[in-house]
């Protein structure tokens, strides 16, 4: 194996233990089945390999260019501070990668459920207003299909900035999935959200979207469902999902690019027929 552009930043030779760690990762793929198999009673498999004259700042660059980063380095003999700066910087990015999509860096849908949650706690306990906005991208399938799927994606990255730009520092911003996003507005009534939103619509809709292999930039649209709730009601995370769903589906029957509102009355007695059929959103969102 030839050294690699990492070799001459490291006075060691380390391609027998690349080596060595190629082999081990491919043991542990092909053995995934039986690992995941095993019953709690048979532990955990911790592996180390010492490592003379590789230190750990060097450490990234490798486990980057060899595909290793779901392996643990740790340093020996340097007390414990860099070890325990070390593990929680690491602890640190799984958190991140388990509430953040990898493609826009905005909440998925997990963190969004959970950040909707204490927030209608709190303005219930608080006596404030809270608005809850789902949003969609129009024709995004024939985005895709037109431009290819990197193109898709360059869409989805630049609804995400402008949805982190256009916002406060407090608020939330989500990607719920696919070409669905959700904003979580603390404090902010009705007026002003759509105020807001209606700016962040307008801004997708003047932005010009390079995409790879596209001689020309595109423009795309979306539509919002608003729904704010009020301290006097009562209402639970899912009654103002589905609230502001139903808006949404309402905003794409009127045409697309526009903000529909729920009645604020709504939200006090949410009930059965605000909820939309997941085959009737489809065929509506997709055309399919």
């Amino acid at each position: 194996m030839p050294k690699n552009k990492t070799a001459a930043t490291i006075d060691v030779d380390y391609d027998p233990l690349v080596r060595e760690l190629e082999s081990l990762r491919r043991l542990v793929h092909s053995t995934h089945e039986d690992f995941s198999a095993c019953d709690a009673k048979d532990g955990v498999l911790g592996i180390l390999r010492l490592c003379p004259g590789l230190s750990l700042d060097q450490w990234p660059t490798l486990a980057e260019e060899y595909g290793l980063r779901e392996w643990l380095a740790l340093p020996f003999g340097e007390g414990d501070y860099p070890f325990l700066e070390h593990l929680q910087q690491t602890l640190e990015e799984l958190a991140y990668q388990t509430e953040h999509d990898p493609l826009t860096s905005l909440f998925n849908r997990r963190a969004f459920e959970r950040s909707l949650e204490q927030e209608l706690e709190r303005a219930q306990r608080a006596g404030s207003s809270l608005s809850v906005v789902m949003l969609d991208l129009d024709d995004f399938k024939t985005v895709n299909d037109t431009y290819g799927h990197p193109c898709g994606d360059e869409v989805l990255v630049t609804l995400g900035r402008l949805m982190l730009t256009q916002t406060r520092r407090y608020d939330v911003a989500a990607r719920l999935g696919g070409e669905e996003f959700a904003l979580l507005l603390p404090g902010t009534g009705l007026i002003k959200a759509r105020a807001m939103v209606e700016r962040l619509l307008a801004r997708m809709r003047e932005t010009q979207i390079p995409c790879p292999g596209v001689d020309s930039t595109i423009s795309v649209t979306c539509s919002a469902g608003l729904v704010t709730y009020k301290s006097m009601a009562e209402g639970t995370p899912p009654d103002l999902i589905a609230l502001a769903d139903k808006a949404l589906y309402s905003a794409k029957a009127a045409g697309k690019d526009t903000v529909v509102t729920a009645p604020l009355q709504d939200v006090a007695a949410p009930s059965k027929a605000t909820l939309v059929e997941t085959n009737e959103k489809k065929f509506l969102f997709t055309g399919n």
